[in-house]
């Protein structure tokens, strides 16, 4: 553990769920400014966490409209490709994620989060 400095790493033995715990590093690392040439040397940064050794990043964004974001990995033990989404995360973005998106736009039926479907 002294070789990872404190972080957990992953251990990939169920893939999806390792995914979707990622999300969520993923999109902490976009709110805090991380852009695609350095979001995966910053996502562990928040809560320590990093990828299982099998996972290779390929790709991840983040809509700060609608506080949508997910993320892709390339399973190497499998060759499947894993998207994981966040869901609502009060604890990111309370105001674009739960309260416009969920809120305004799904439960008052104002629609925004559906112009860039």
């Amino acid at each position: 553990m002294s070789d990872n400095k404190g972080y957990t790493v992953l251990d990939g033995t169920n893939p999806t769920l390792d995914a979707s715990d990622l999300s969520y590093e993923f999109e902490k690392a976009r709110i805090r400014g991380a852009n695609d040439a350095n979001v995966v040397k910053h996502y562990q940064d928040e809560e320590g966490k990093i990828k299982p050794l099998n996972f290779t990043y390929l790709s991840s964004f983040r809509d700060p409209e609608t506080g949508t974001s997910g993320v892709a990995f390339k399973d190497t033990n499998s060759g499947k490709t894993i998207i994981a989404f966040t869901g609502t995360n009060p604890d990111s973005d309370l105001v674009n994620d739960a309260i416009k998106t969920d809120g305004l736009s799904i439960a008052f039926g104002t629609g925004h989060h559906l112009i860039g479907a």
